[in-house]
């Protein structure tokens, strides 16, 4: 008798290796400024590269972070003048955040970002007197260097996009299935490959800092994962 073989094609799940880790400045290493607001939930988490510089090749980027609790955050973006000189681009924006993963594009009254330079965004949350603050740098790319490709699915394009170091464009992707609360498996295994990329480096304060970033960046990839 002849041996049936059964062939199952199983879904391409996000892919984020990136090679190029060139490490973040003092401006976000150790996963910025936290004071106050203790809790057992998950902090105000940014889901985007901290210890090193991320990448993107558009002009207004997705941003997205991860919050346990809903209220307001105030965002805003800064352009690297120097390794030590920084401005800031647009107005401070005070926003509501809800529970979950919250995402906002750059707005049009920003002014578009510039190719080959480097930025850093900020979130910023009230907790009472005190503040929660995180930071993530990026370096706009030439959108050139990255084929126009037409892509048949999601997984494909977040697959072609983090095998490319392109953090943004892979997350904004995976972003375009997270809806109805449903399990996101592209979402959840993309921010578990950004858990394992993140690095170790630093003091021994900023060491443990990005430790506990790792566990809550697992934390919320198990979230969208399990739903």
């Amino acid at each position: 008798m002849g041996t049936l073989l059964l062939i199952i094609a199983f879904p391409a799940y996000a892919k984020y290796e990136p090679k190029d880790r060139k490490q973040a400045s003092g401006y976000s290493s150790g996963g910025g400024t936290r004071t106050g607001c203790k809790s057992d939930s998950i902090p105000l988490t940014l889901l985007a590269p901290n210890t090193f510089v991320g990448k993107t090749a558009s002009l207004r980027p997705m941003l997205a972070w991860y919050s346990s609790n809903p209220g307001k955050v105030q965002i805003r973006l800064y352009e690297f003048q120097s390794a030590k000189r920084v401005k800031r681009i647009g107005e401070s924006k005070e926003i509501p955040s809800i529970a979950g993963i919250n995402k906002l594009k750059l707005p049009n009254d920003y002014p578009e970002l510039t190719v080959g330079k480097k930025y850093f965004w900020q979130i910023a949350h009230n907790c009472g007197s005190d503040k929660i603050v995180n930071r993530a740098e990026f370096i706009v790319v030439n959108p050139e260097s990255i084929a126009n490709k037409k892509f048949t699915t999601i997984p494909e394009a977040v697959n072609y996009y983090g095998g490319n170091e392109l953090w943004y464009e892979a997350l904004e992707g995976a972003l375009k299935t997270e809806a109805d609360g449903k399990s996101n498996q592209t979402l959840s295994v993309l921010i578990k490959e950004l858990a394992l990329a993140e690095m170790l480096i630093g003091s021994e304060i900023e060491i443990e800092g990005i430790k506990k970033r790792i566990i809550h960046l697992k934390e919320i990839s198990q979230d969208i994962g399990n739903r």
